[in-house]
Formats: structure tokens, sequence, C-alpha cells
């Protein structure tokens, strides 16, 4: 895991100092400088799926951009090969070229359930898919209408896939935002279904701040420009004493959090905030009927989510109170020595400890010895849980790793894939199959 650290903080480094350079000397960035960045996926350029020439173009002036909006297609097309894909992305092209009146297609790039990514403007150039946010932000469409179901997981995958590969290229900001369509205008975008999964994303903000001074002239046709080119908020001359000063203060801060990353053990993506575990005696547990043994392997190699199938919980008191129940039932009706899961999460973003960190537990039969065991509580067969219960268990495996709790290249898997049962509910089950180090081979 270090090397793999020192190897991601190397580059962002480099990036990074180059980025200063630039911005300090107030000399555009030159586009040799180029690094071998092994985490980004292929993106199908625009010649391979026959992209119309765009009829003009701006280049992007906040990179990197803070903000990263998210769409659908919201037409029920979807595809899945790359024929088929590209037929679909050229079919975006033509109706914001010709019926829009837009210099080119609007999003940055678009995703398909092959997933492949197709690229789109790309990563520097302006787009026109969110009014107040296309001059500081990449627009990422997922081909489909996703109002009533989620896009299958090779799509979420390519989607958090393209995110972290902006980062790696210093494209998108480390602390950047997401924001579905939705939250930029007047719109169903990105669907209902697909927005709850947005908002759970770790960087998800729900007050986004649109640039109200610069809009767009690549929204408009060449004869009729609706926006101007005027950025009052973004002076172009980087070359005054004040941006030289601001320059130098970045990257003390910068070299701060870079030492901190070091010194922490965590990778670049580390913004993990520690959970926040409700402890047994604070939930008001019983007693094991006999001790709980160590786990075989430990730090254990595998996490098992399970939903419980019962009613969710939204306060801590009421999730206590389920908490308190499950045990009941482990213990009395199951004859278990305790609670089944190590830990549980409700809706109210609390942790709760089950038999906790190290401990054999009696959740998975075949997994018990080698995993943790985290259940969501609620039933997700039709509905996903929110994205305070999203981040807790998130947060809770990335601190349990960052702690040597949970071995680094643990394997993720659902409750379904280790036993014949329905949990953790279908839609929990979709949702997971997108996150780090979900296995389909358990």
């Amino acid at each position: 895991m270090k090397s793999t650290i020192i190897f991601n903080t190397y580059n962002i480094i480099i990036i990074i100092l180059i980025a200063l350079e630039q911005l300090v000397i107030g000399a555009p960035i030159d586009e040799t400088y180029r690094f071998n960045i092994t985490d980004c996926p292929r993106i199908i350029t625009r010649e391979e799926w026959k992209a119309r020439k765009a009829l003009n173009e701006e280049q992007l002036e906040r990179t990197p951009t803070p903000y990263v909006v998210v769409h659908h297609g919201g037409i029920r097309q979807y595809c899945y090969d790359r024929e088929s894909c590209s037929k679909i992305v050229k079919s975006y092209q033509d109706l914001h070229i010709d019926v829009r009146g837009w210099f080119d297609i609007g999003y940055s790039f678009v995703i398909g359930e092959d997933g492949n990514i197709y690229e789109g403007r790309g990563w520097n150039k302006v787009g026109a898919h969110a009014p107040g946010y296309n001059f500081q932000s990449i627009g990422i469409c997922i081909i489909g209408d996703f109002s009533d179901f989620l896009p299958n997981a090779a799509a979420l995958r390519a989607l958090n896939s393209l995110i972290s590969c902006g980062i790696s290229l210093g494209k998108i900001k480390l602390d950047y935002n997401v924001i579905g369509h939705r939250q930029a205008r007047d719109t169903i975008c990105p669907g209902d279904t697909f927005y709850k999964y947005v908002m759970a994303l770790p960087h998800w903000t729900s007050h986004p701040v649109p640039d109200k001074i610069r809009i767009t002239t690549t929204e408009a046709t060449p004869k009729v420009p609706k926006e101007n080119n005027l950025d009052n908020d973004y002076n172009t001359n980087r070359t005054g004493t004040f941006t030289r000063m601001a320059g130098t203060t970045i990257l003390l801060l910068l070299t701060v959090y870079i030492t901190f990353c070091f010194a922490t053990e965590i990778g670049y993506f580390a913004s993990t905030d520690i959970p926040n575990i409700i402890s047994r005696r604070e939930w008001g547990a019983r007693a094991p009927t006999s001790p709980i043994p160590a786990l075989r392997e430990n730090p254990p190699s595998n996490v098992i989510i399970h939903h419980s199938d019962t009613i969710g919980c939204n306060t801590q008191a009421i999730c206590q109170a389920r908490v308190r129940s499950f045990q009941n039932y482990h213990m009395d009706t199951k004859k278990w020595e305790d609670i089944g899961y190590n830990f549980l999460v409700g809706e109210d973003g609390n942790v709760y400890e089950g038999r906790g960190w190290g401990k054999h537990g009696a959740h998975s039969i075949p997994y018990n010895s080698k995993s943790i065991g985290i259940c969501i509580i609620g039933n997700f067969t039709n509905t996903l849980p929110n994205q305070a219960s999203i981040r807790a268990t998130q947060n809770l495996i990335s601190y349990g790793v960052a702690d040597n709790k949970i071995k680094s290249n643990y394997k993720l898997f659902g409750h379904r894939q280790t036993t014949p049962t329905n949990c953790p509910g279908n839609s929990l089950y979709d949702l997971i199959k997108t996150w780090p180090n979900w296995s389909n081979k358990a």
C-alpha cells in the first residue's frame, strides 16, 4: 500500500508543481508535460466514434475544474456495445448542433452501459451542459433514461474511474464537488433514481455555487451568440505580484497537505471522515453468552455488506432500538452468542458497534472467520440507502483499512455472493458493485 501511495502522491506533486509554475510565471501550460497515469480508463476518441467537427471551441480557463456535473441522456435509448453506443453519441451531437444550435456535443464525456467512455468536448474545452457551470466543470452523461432504475455496474464503474482519472491528470480538483444536472437548472436530469446515487457520492454537495459572471458562448449559434467572453471573476493576466504571492502560499499549503498524506499513510484521495461509532454500551447491548473468538484471519481480507430487511431508522434513538431488537433475535431465536454483524449502519449516519473489529462474526457462514460484516439498517430491495448511511459505510471501510483493521487489498461482496439469499437487496447490491474493491468472484 505504501508504494502505491508514494507513486500516486509523487505524480500529484509533479503535476501540482508544474501547474503552479505556470500560474506564477503567467505562461500557458505546455502540453508536452505528460505523465504515465496508470489508473486512467481507455477513452473512445472523437475520431473513433466518428464525431463531426466542432463549429467552434473555447478553452477552459479554470483547470483543474472545481465541479463535476452528472447527467443522463434523458432518452430511453440504451447500448451495451461500442457500435451501438457510438451511434447514440453521434445522435446526441446531431441534436446539440442541428437542433439546439450549439457548437458541438454539449458534454465533456459520455458513458455507455458497455462500460466505455466516449470523448465529447474532452478535458480542456468549455461545455454546454449546465448553465453557470460550463466554465468550471466537467460534464459527464450516461446514455439512457435513469428515472426509474440505475445505470448498470459497468457504466457506474466507468463514471467513478473517469473522475479519478481527471484528478490524476490535474483536470479535476482534489476537493472537487459533484452535482446533478437538476441542481444547475430546472430539469429532472439525471433522473430520480440515478440522482439518489449521485447524492451518495462522497463529493456531492447540496450547496453548489455557480459562476454567475462568466457565461458560455458555446451554447449559442455562431450567428446569434447568447453569451459574452467576459470573466471579471477570473483575470487572465496572472503575472502580477499578488498572483506570485498566492502561488507561494498555495505551494506551502500543498506541501503541508502532501506531508500529512504521507504521515497518515493514506492515499491522495484520503479525505475520509472518522466514522461516529456508537459503542455497545451506548446502544444498550447485552453481554455475549460466551466469549467471541478472534478472527482467524486478522486483519481480514473480506468485507460483506448486508441489509437488515426491516424498517429503517433515521434517528439515533430509533436506530439503537433496532440494533437491540436484532441482537435479541439473533441470541434468543437463532441461539447465537451475540448479534451476528461486526457493525451496523443507520440512516442517521451513525455506525453501531456489533461484535466489532477483529471478532469472528455470525453473518455469512463461509466468511465469518475472515471478514467484517456490515449491515445497513433497512430494506433496500427497491430503494437505495440514504446519503448519510452510504457515506458512513464507506468511511467505516476506509477507516478500517487505514487503521489496519481491514487488509488494504480487501475484497467487497454482497451477502448474496456468499450465501443463497436476496440480501443486501437488489438496489443496494447494484450500488456496491460500483464501489472500490467489489469483486464478482467470491
